[in-house]
């Protein structure tokens, strides 16, 4: 009789959404990316070149540009790098692929839109497997479609199979 009534417990845990579940939702199984941006450090771009994932920045207009090699391609980065372009204080490059997240810090939840959806704002960042990134690279927001460092990121997760799962990221 105990186990019956701990499997009809555990049977309603999957439809709980809460901080705990948003951060393993997230962070147990690599999360597909599709060209989010980054910010990057000088110190993580200066690294960059130092271990030739990509070439020194060179002046393109009003901002430099650090072109990538095949090994940060590799690591997952799509474009090259961008430096000191207006409206941006951090250097920053887009990331593509299948990528482990971690969740900084959860800043807010909200139902919706929809049944079996949830909206929610939070620090997130993309664990690169290589030594000039070991703090993680920060997934930049939106707002009025710009990417922004400023703004957290908004994921949709979606309940699906008695279970909750990161739908997307907004754009």
């Amino acid at each position: 009789m105990a186990l019956v009534v701990l499997c009809l417990v555990c049977a309603g845990c999957g439809g709980e959404f809460d901080e705990t579940k948003m951060r393993l939702t997230t962070e147990q199984v690599p999360i597909h990316l599709d060209s989010e941006q980054v910010s990057l450090t000088e110190q993580q771009v200066n690294c960059g070149v130092d271990k030739d994932l990509w070439d020194p920045p060179v002046r393109v207009s009003v901002r430099s540009v650090a072109r990538l090699h095949q090994e940060a391609r590799n690591l997952g980065f799509s474009d090259d790098v961008q430096v000191g372009e207006p409206g941006y204080a951090l250097p920053y490059a887009q990331m593509r692929g299948d990528f482990m997240l971690r969740v900084e810090s959860l800043l807010d939840t909200k139902d919706g839109p929809g049944q079996g959806v949830k909206t929610v704002s939070a620090l997130v960042r993309v664990k690169v497997p290589n030594d000039c990134f070991a703090g993680d690279l920060p997934i930049m927001g939106v707002r009025k479609g710009q990417f922004n460092p400023n703004i957290p990121v908004t994921l949709i997760f979606t309940f699906e199979n008695s279970d909750w799962k990161l739908d997307h990221f907004v754009h």
